[in-house]
């Protein structure tokens, strides 16, 4: 255990080398091991918590790590949040998400399992005219296919 006031300069030489190796090591190690009367402002990389810490002269705080450095400049969930740039969906259930708006693209199957319903009550079309579903089957009832693009709903 290394005492940062050690050696002084009326350290006996044989324990002097021993003492500044001590130091050393913590310094090496960025504090593995419990030092007495470390500076303040030394860093020590917290292994229980996996977080840097810095020795302010009475205890050790957490240390914010700035982006250039591969932090992320915050110090709370939502700043961190920000700083990478999350949006909401990043904060949501995987069984309980709600999208407000934006558009799907470039998808290649999809099989939804609900009912889906128009925001309000009015004719929507589905495609374009050079670029639409060929079988689409939707409607109350029954639906029957009689021809290219062509539909019995009962």
């Amino acid at each position: 255990m290394a005492n940062w006031l050690n050696p002084t300069i009326t350290t006996q030489y044989d324990v002097f080398v021993a003492e500044a190796k001590e130091r050393d090591v913590d310094a090496a190690t960025m504090f593995l091991n419990q030092s007495s009367n470390p500076p303040i402002g030394s860093v020590r990389f917290n292994r229980t918590s996996k977080i840097f810490e810095e020795w302010n002269g009475t205890s050790w705080l957490p240390l914010v790590i700035g982006v250039t450095g591969g932090g992320t400049g915050a110090n709370s969930g939502a700043g961190i949040g920000a700083a990478l740039g999350l949006g909401t969906m990043a904060y949501q259930n995987s069984n309980s998400v709600v999208i407000t708006g934006g558009f799907i693209d470039q998808i290649t199957y999809l099989a939804p399992n609900c009912t889906i319903i128009p925001v309000v009550n009015n004719t929507y079309d589905i495609g374009t005219l050079n670029n639409r579903w060929r079988n689409g089957f939707y409607a109350s009832g029954l639906v029957i296919p009689v021809g290219v693009d062509k539909f019995v709903v009962g």
